[in-house]
């Protein structure tokens, strides 16, 4: 059971994390004389550059492994949790 829950937050962030770039840039090239006139330079510079996709990619890596450690924390924890009952 617990493997399903994981399997199925694992999916559930893969999802977000595909969907965000593509949907970042779409909204950024349907809105580009919005943009260029309230917002920030910066992450239309990065976007030009290509290295918005560099940081997204560093924070998908941040956020993955994070998620695999509070995993394996999570079965330590529940590992202990069974040798105290027994």
């Amino acid at each position: 059971m617990k493997l399903y829950k994981w399997t199925l937050m694992l999916l559930f962030f893969w999802v977000a994390a595909s969907a965000t770039p593509a949907l970042a840039q779409n909204q950024a090239e349907t809105t580009t004389t919005t943009a260029a006139a309230s917002g920030p330079e910066m992450a239309d510079v990065m976007r030009q550059d290509g290295k918005i996709y560099i940081v997204v990619a560093v924070l998908v890596t941040i956020l993955l492994g994070l998620l695999i450690y509070l995993i394996s924390l999570d079965r330590k924890v529940t590992k202990l949790e069974r040798e105290l009952r027994q």
